[in-house]
C-alpha cells in the first residue's frame, strides 16, 4: 500500500502532539490552580453543609448547629443526633491546610434565621471565608494570606 501524501499524521507527529498536550496541561494544573481549585470544591462543601442545616431547621421547625471537629463540618439538631457531616480535607481536590470557625457553632432557629458567622478554609497562600448572615445567607468572600 502506498502512503499519498497529505493524508493522516506519521506515528512521530502523533507522539510530539500528546508530549506537547500533556506539557500543557501540565502548566495548566500548576500548583496555584490546583490550590484555587481545590479550596473553591472545598468551600462549596462547607456551603451546603450550612444550607442544609438552614433548610433543616426549616422543615422540620427545630433549631439546628453547625460546628467544626478538625475538618470536619457537623450538622446537628440542638442537644440531638448528627444529621450530616463532610470532612473538608478529604472530598476537596488536595489537602486544605486549616479550617476554622468563628464562633465556635453557627446556629439557625426554625425560621432559618442564623447566628452570625463565619467558615475560614485555607490553602497554598489563599482562603475563602464564608459568611453566614443573620437571616441565613451565606456568602463566599476569596482573601490571600
Amino acid at each position: 500500500m502506498t502512503r499519498v501524501p497529505g493524508n493522516g499524521f506519521s506515528l512521530a507527529e502523533v507522539v510530539v502532539a500528546i508530549a506537547l498536550a500533556g506539557i500543557a496541561a501540565t502548566v495548566v494544573m500548576s500548583r496555584g490552580a490546583f490550590d484555587r481549585v481545590s479550596l473553591t470544591r472545598s468551600a462549596r462543601l462547607a456551603e451546603s453543609q450550612l444550607v442544609r442545616a438552614r433548610l433543616h431547621a426549616v422543615a422540620t421547625h427545630a433549631r439546628t448547629e453547625v460546628t467544626l471537629a478538625g475538618t470536619r463540618l457537623e450538622v446537628a439538631r440542638r442537644g440531638g443526633p448528627l444529621l450530616s457531616h463532610v470532612d473538608l480535607a478529604t472530598h476537596g481536590l488536595g489537602r486544605l491546610d486549616s479550617v476554622r470557625l468563628r464562633p465556635a457553632t453557627i446556629r439557625f432557629n426554625a425560621r432559618g434565621q442564623g447566628s452570625p458567622g463565619s467558615v475560614y478554609l485555607y490553602r497554598g497562600g489563599r482562603g475563602v471565608r464564608l459568611v453566614s448572615n443573620f437571616v441565613g445567607r451565606v456568602r463566599a468572600v476569596p482573601f490571600d494570606y
